[in-house]
Order: structure tokens, then C-alpha cells, then sequence
């Protein structure tokens, strides 16, 4: 066999095999000038190629990143939960049904907790009137619990007014994964009033107002019997 052949079958075999270490290994023993070169050429090729076939994956994953990070600031960058505390009832008969409305007084217990990544400054927080109606009741008590920031809710007020009762008040910061927890006691002394909260907010150079209420449902507040206390 000619020296050439014995070369190319070394070729064939390293391309099949993909040992380059035995690759190199065998052309030193025919032709030890030139065997450093080739061997050399042969490892840039395949890191080169090593190479090639991960960079699509690192571009996706940088790309999965990008696209996770730009739905976060698109949407609203806090989250908020609700409940209804220190409540007395008062019973209503709505014709079809009687239910257990809470009373005048009671407190509506927001948790908002910063969900983006950036801080998210509270700027203040709005009533919004839904409807009224004036139904007879009986009021039925219950024992109540002590609120964190307290907020009072006057909702016969043109537009509804929501105040401070004591000395904090609006804007609070909230950084990335904390919490604020604002008590308001509703107010009204007419009758039946459904009604909504909007929590205003800045974070990041954006503005906007999230709807605060009970998983899509108003709240509903009964006027107090006159000379109930």
C-alpha cells in the first residue's frame, strides 16, 4: 500500500470515529512534519463547530429572557388581595333572597405586594359608586379586629372621598417582593352602595390605576339603622 493511501484511510477513519487524539496520533507516524499542523486545523474545526451548534440555544435563552422581562413590564407591576374585616351585618330582604350584607364600619384589608422588578410607588387610592338602593334590615354584630394603616371610605360623598384616619397617608414605596397592608372602614348612612376601589401607582416611568374589589365583584356596604351605633 502507497504511502498516500495509508494517509487517506487515517482521514476516514478519524471523520467516522471523531477521535482527533488518535487522529493526530496516527499521522505522526507518517509524516511527523506535518502531523502538528493538521492536527491543529482539525481541533479549531471541530470547536468552531462545537461552538456552532450551541449558539442557537444560548440566542433562545437569551431571547426567552428578553420576552419574559418585557411581559413583566407590560402588565401591571403589583399584585393585590382583599378582605373584608371588622364587620357587623345587617339583613336584607331583596325580594328573591335575604343575605347578610356587611355593615357601615366594617374594613376592607388590602395587601399589595410589588410583583416587577423594579420599586412600585403608591400615589393614592380612590371610591367609585356602582349603585344604591334603600332596603330594610336588622343589624347583627360581630367582634372586630385592629387594622394596620387605617383609611376611612365615605361613600356618600360626591365623588366618594377615601381619607387617612391618623398620621400616615399616601404616596408608600414598596420594593420587589414587599408588602403594604391598608385598612379602610367603609362609610354611609344610605341605604344599600355597591362600590370599587382604584389603587393608583407608578414604577419604572409607568403610571396606571388597578380595580380593587372582591374577584370581580363589587363591594357591598348597608346604611346602619338610624340609632344603631
Amino acid at each position: 500500500m502507497r504511502r498516500g493511501d495509508r494517509r487517506r484511510r487515517v482521514l476516514v477513519w478519524g471523520g467516522a470515529g471523531g477521535g482527533l487524539v488518535a487522529v493526530g496520533s496516527a499521522a505522526l507516524l507518517w509524516d511527523p512534519g506535518q502531523a502538528l499542523a493538521w492536527t491543529a486545523g482539525v481541533v479549531a474545526a471541530a470547536a468552531a463547530a462545537y461552538l456552532g451548534q450551541l449558539a442557537p440555544l444560548h440566542l433562545q435563552q437569551a431571547l426567552a429572557r428578553r420576552r419574559a422581562g418585557r411581559e413583566l413590564t407590560e402588565g401591571e407591576p403589583l399584585a393585590v388581595s382583599v378582605d373584608i374585616r371588622n364587620q357587623d351585618y345587617v339583613t336584607l330582604d331583596f325580594g328573591d333572597r335575604v343575605a347578610d350584607v356587611p355593615a357601615a364600619g366594617h374594613t376592607v384589608r388590602i395587601v399589595v405586594t410589588s410583583t416587577g422588578p423594579s420599586a412600585v410607588l403608591l400615589t393614592g387610592i380612590r371610591a367609585e359608586v356602582l349603585s344604591r338602593d334603600v332596603l330594610p334590615g336588622d343589624l347583627s354584630r360581630h367582634a372586630a379586629e385592629v387594622p394596620v394603616r387605617r383609611f376611612e371610605a365615605l361613600l356618600d360623598a360626591d365623588p366618594p372621598e377615601v381619607r387617612a384616619l391618623g398620621e400616615s397617608d399616601f404616596p408608600y414605596r414598596i420594593a420587589a417582593d414587599e408588602s403594604e397592608v391598608l385598612d379602610l372602614v367603609a362609610s354611609t348612612e344610605h341605604g344599600l352602595v355597591q362600590w370599587v376601589l382604584w389603587l393608583n401607582w407608578m414604577s419604572a416611568g409607568r403610571q396606571g390605576s388597578t380595580r380593587i374589589d372582591l374577584a370581580g365583584r363589587p363591594f357591598h356596604t348597608a346604611a346602619r339603622r338610624p340609632g344603631a351605633a
